[in-house]
């Protein structure tokens, strides 16, 4: 069961879900911090959705900022926006594992793309569709499921959403995340696979320095003790940031 955005209010849902306090000050700031320095750079955003990190991405100082995803009504959302606040950026419908003639983007990112790999194979596709927009010494940084869920079974539901396992790991495991929103839920579908078998997917579609990496948590905007709050979803995190060099 992968998701799909174009059907109902979903895709407008997870739009929502974007302003739970934990995407905020732990995604966003862990997947920035890693993506480091794009001033001037070429920046492809693959699964885009409606736009949050290719906005963002634009404004830290991308000189070109192109969304792409492979839900309609996502691209949709985010031409809204562009039209509401134009930032220069395109938005395109495409297919992640499409094959292309090698392009030349300095950095493409991607949240929560590889967690929809159902096995190695189709991981391995998206890698290779990866490759091809990649230019050489160009990086690829993802947020990604944390596959340690598995070990560490845990609960997350003080800080707005679940998640549901199966029995016994294996690959393609489901990870049924529910993301608890203002006046409903949402529920996305992503599939364990191993580090070692991303490591190896990326080796083999041209890729090195594979690393992976704990996110941090943002430092409180205002002076003010949080106590411990945040130290559970740190020590057993929900997500990990992963990177890596086009050969």
């Amino acid at each position: 069961m992968v998701i799909d955005y174009n059907q109902g209010h979903i895709a407008e849902q997870y739009q929502e879900s974007k302003t739970q306090a934990w995407r905020e000050r732990i995604e966003t700031y862990s997947f920035l911090k890693h993506i480091g320095d794009i001033n001037g750079k070429k920046v492809l955003d693959v699964a885009c959705g409606e736009g949050h990190f290719t906005r963002l991405l634009r404004r830290a100082g991308a000189a070109q900022a192109v969304g792409l995803d492979i839900s309609e009504r996502m691209i949709t959302l985010a031409r809204e926006q562009e039209s509401r606040e134009p930032l220069g950026i395109e938005y395109i419908v495409a297919d992640a594992r499409s094959m292309v003639a090698q392009q030349d983007y300095d950095i493409v990112v991607g949240a929560w793309l590889l967690v929809y790999a159902q096995d190695r194979a189709e991981l391995a596709q998206m890698c290779r569709g990866l490759a091809c927009r990649i230019k050489p010494g160009g990086r690829f940084v993802t947020v990604n499921t944390n596959p340690g869920v598995y070990s560490f079974r845990p609960d997350y539901r003080k800080y707005g959403f679940e998640v549901e396992l199966a029995d016994h790991v294996f690959d393609g495991a489901p990870i049924d995340i529910t993301l608890n929103l203002a006046d409903s839920s949402l529920e996305v579908r992503n599939y364990y696979l191993p580090i070692e078998a991303y490591a190896s997917a990326f080796r083999d579609a041209g890729f090195h320095d594979f690393a992976v990496h704990i996110p941090d948590l943002e430092p409180a905007p205002e002076a003010g003790d949080e106590g411990d709050y945040w130290d559970y979803l740190l020590n057993n995190p929900l997500l990990v940031i992963m990177d890596c060099i086009k050969d």
